[in-house]
């Protein structure tokens, strides 16, 4: 029994530790975004368009996290 419950415990932190570097990605994406903006604002559209299909491949990466560790703390 408690091997079960210290398994569940790890894939919660694994959680956590997704959730952490995505929102280090996320800060790190729009920051770069803003930067870029500001050097060149002709193309801020265009960047906004890469920008958010970088935050779209961010958030994929968190919801198969969820995913999947909800699988694995229901099965265990």
């Amino acid at each position: 029994m408690f091997i079960v419950l210290l398994a569940k415990l790890l894939v919660v932190t694994g959680v956590m530790f997704t959730l952490g570097g995505a929102s280090i990605g996320t800060g790190v994406l729009f920051a770069g975004y803003l930067s870029g903006a500001a050097r060149n604002p002709e193309e801020a559209e265009s960047l906004f368009n890469s920008t958010l299909m970088g935050f779209a491949l961010i958030e994929t990466f968190v919801f198969l996290s969820f995913l999947i560790a909800g699988l694995i703390y229901v099965l265990v």
